[in-house]
């Protein structure tokens, strides 16, 4: 096991903690209005390791793993932690601002994008495969289907509960951050290397 497969299995892991504390009525995690504007800001990051349900970590946890599988070296585990927090970041604070309407939300559907976007990008433009190309096409065909039709048909019966489609979208904004500072960094740094 190389050291990015522990960080995918902590985030698993974590999330298994988070929904045995949810079910177990205590709610320390969920991304919830009310509670980060008491102060509770930790929200803005573990509100995307909480569920609606099993079955619903079930979905993003094969989710994660299947993108590991497909990209276990891309990222160095830094920067695994770092798109990890900033699609995190990326998905609750785009919430917080543009939908205010939304007081609660779990799930890490939306910072999977974000994840998978930097994954595919980055392997792309060290490998120029076209799969690479295909699948980001796939991606952005879905998040226009969301945009104009809403969730995906069956997703919301499987997750067991709504699926808030705009968090797909800010995970893809956050992939796209994440991707254009992982650029600049390595540009910069190849440049100072010279």
């Amino acid at each position: 096991m190389n050291k990015n497969s522990y960080f995918v299995l902590i985030i698993l892991i974590l999330s298994i903690l988070a929904q045995f504390s949810l079910k177990s009525g205590i709610d320390w995690f969920q991304f919830a209005r009310a509670e980060i504007e008491a102060g509770q800001w930790w929200r803005f990051i573990t509100g995307n390791l909480v569920h609606l349900n099993w079955r619903h970590f079930a979905m993003n946890a094969v989710a994660l793993v299947a993108i590991y599988i497909l990209f276990p070296d891309v990222l160095k585990i830094t920067g695994w932690v770092l798109v990890f927090l900033m699609c995190c970041l990326t998905v609750s604070i785009c919430i917080w601002l543009f939908n205010p309407e939304i007081h609660w939300y779990v799930g890490l559907s939306g910072t999977l994008h974000g994840l998978m976007v930097v994954l595919l990008l980055l392997d792309f433009i060290t490998h120029r495969n076209l799969l690479n190309v295909a699948l980001f096409l796939i991606l952005l065909a879905k998040l226009v289907w969301e945009a104009w039709m809403g969730p995906i048909p069956g997703s919301e019966q499987t997750a067991g509960g709504p699926v808030i489609v705009q968090t797909h979208f800010y995970g893809f904004i956050g992939g796209l951050l994440s991707t254009i500072s992982i650029l600049f960094f390595t540009y910069n740094k190849n440049k100072k290397l010279q």
